[in-house]
């Protein structure tokens, strides 16, 4: 039986909802075209889309702002900020993309102060936008890898305000503490996490004897014994589902974050780093956005960003398996079976 339950994340949904872009008219496709190769994390792809559209609309910012990102996210940071230095918005209207792909191009080239400013200058401009949403995510990743992690918390702490964004951040704290040892704000962060996936709160714990329940049961019981504080409860429980349906859930995910409450980093991020790479597209996809904050934590911006597209293509594939985005070749970086 396959799970009908997974961690319901919107990691980067900021990103890669292109709603903070101006809308393309009805005629532009290739506009459109563009922002849904970004949407779905394939900015190798979205270039030559979007120099066709720039080529054709030399005028238009939008255009240009989302080849800045996806020179950004495609690892080529001189080039992104150079596109990005090209747009001039009038003086009373907010930065737009090209502000985050600078951001996200000074990360790539070490830089974390400047990536910091840039993506502060975003939020400042217009707080709850789908945009300052983007940049928040990717300043948290910015403070981490400058080593501000408790800066970072607190960006996280804002991020967990926005809809839809909660249980990201939420996570994302967790991994933070737990890279430091802090193993009851882990137990904490995780615990809030689990709450807020079953939507029970007070729900009572597991029944001790589930041996003859089936893998839903069981997942639902590991999440709310996870709610309760009860780790090694959880682990036991998710440890069952994972060997009766190791393709059909994202036990992998939660036993590799409470390895990390029980104040075994190490172990927390082998296991998470080897779920990037098995388990169901969702599953993966899941593993492969959390390991983006572990590469942040190791002072790996370039793998932080291929962890995070591909996560994205995995979820969007997850989501939208007769969607398929055809990848130039050779393209073997974006694999995350090839990441170290």
């Amino acid at each position: 039986m396959s799970m009908t339950r997974f961690i319901t994340l919107s990691l980067f949904a900021g990103l890669f909802l292109m709603t903070g872009c101006a809308q393309p008219v009805a005629s532009d496709m290739t506009l459109n075209r563009g922002a849904q190769l970004l949407a779905a994390g394939s900015p190798k792809s979205a270039i030559p889309v979007l120099t066709q559209t720039v080529a054709s609309t030399p005028d238009g910012p939008e255009p240009l702002a989302l080849l800045a990102l996806a020179y950004a996210l495609d690892l080529q940071p001189d080039r992104a900020i150079a596109e990005a230095q090209l747009i001039h918005r009038p003086k009373d209207s907010h930065p737009g993309w090209e502000i985050v792909a600078i951001g996200i191009a000074e990360m790539t080239r070490h830089r974390h102060a400047e990536a910091a400013v840039a993506l502060q200058q975003v939020i400042a401009a217009d707080p709850t936008s789908p945009i300052a949403t983007s940049a928040r995510q990717w300043l948290a990743l910015a403070q981490i890898l400058k080593g501000d992690n408790d800066k970072a918390i607190d960006t996280l702490q804002i991020l967990a305000k926005s809809p839809g964004m909660q249980t990201s951040a939420e996570l994302w704290i967790a991994l933070i503490h737990m890279q430091h040892g802090r193993t009851k704000e882990a137990t904490d962060a995780l615990a809030l996490c689990a709450q807020h996936v079953t939507g029970q709160p007070n729900s009572q714990s597991p029944a001790a004897n589930l041996t003859s329940a089936d893998d839903q049961t069981l997942y639902d019981a590991a999440v709310t014994a996870l709610a309760k504080r009860e780790l090694e409860s959880a682990r036991r429980i998710f440890q069952l589902v994972k060997q009766h349906n190791p393709d059909g859930s994202d036990a992998a995910v939660w036993l590799a974050l409470i390895a990390g409450a029980h104040d075994n980093w190490q172990t927390c991020r082998n296991q998470l780093k080897d779920a990037c790479d098995n388990g169901s597209h969702k599953s993966r996809g899941l593993a492969n956005q959390l390991f983006s904050v572990v590469c942040a934590a190791e002072e790996r911006p370039d793998a932080l960003v291929q962890h995070t597209l591909a996560g994205q293509r995995l979820l969007n594939r997850a989501e939208n398996p007769a969607q398929t985005v055809n990848q130039p070749q050779p393209d073997h970086v974006w694999f995350s079976d090839n990441m170290k």
